[in-house]
């Protein structure tokens, strides 16, 4: 019978490959959402550039509904991998399957902003005004906190699939594919602009 140390040795060598693959997934989310902007703005015909965190236009102005579809490019990129993703994950368990399917978690990042708390430093900002959700929330009528809370909504029953779908032990997964993704995302803001600026 293994002792408590080599189980959690086993264990920590298991949960390796998963933070390995979530310290990706975040410079990779960030690419796919920005790169469906920019693909969306060439589309349009904009000498659109790709940063590490945004898209400029080349001072090109988009027409109402191309400014739209430009706006809702990065978020249905996410959700349309994540829900994806899900699908593939509810037919069979792979780690890769799982840090795609955790893409839904998106409006997870607005969290602080919508409790009222300011996260600059990792770049998560109480100001909503300026991202694509508040866009795209100034189209429906809605304001960006009522979309945000919206999207949550129908994000937690799909993140509750994805955590039930983990194999156990849930707890050390989900922690590990947390720190990894947060890991990730933070360091991508800082070295992502040396890699696009």
């Amino acid at each position: 019978m293994p002792s408590t140390a080599e189980k959690g040795s086993s264990l920590a060598k298991a949960l390796l490959p998963l933070f390995a693959l979530s310290l990706l997934a975040a410079p990779v989310e960030y690419l796919a959402h920005e790169g469906a902007h920019y693909l969306a703005a060439r589309l349009f015909g904009a000498n659109a550039t790709l940063h590490f965190d945004r898209v400029s236009l080349g001072g090109a102005r988009l027409g109402p509904w191309q400014s739209l579809a430009f706006t809702a490019a990065g978020p249905l990129a996410d959700w349309v991998v994540g829900i994806a993703a899900l699908l593939l994950l509810v037919r069979r368990y792979t780690l890769l399957r799982l840090v795609f399917a955790i893409w839904l978690a998106r409006p997870l990042q607005f969290l602080p902003a919508l409790l009222g708390i300011d996260l600059p430093s990792v770049g998560s900002g109480a100001d909503l005004r300026f991202t694509d959700e508040a866009l795209l929330a100034r189209a429906v009528g809605l304001s960006p906190e009522a979309f945000i809370w919206l999207e949550t909504a129908v994000a937690a029953p799909l993140l509750a699939e994805i955590v039930l779908l983990m194999p156990p032990p849930r707890l050390a997964v989900l922690a590990t594919l947390a720190l990894g993704v947060f890991t990730g995302w933070a360091g991508w803001l800082i070295f992502g602009q040396y890699v696009l600026p």
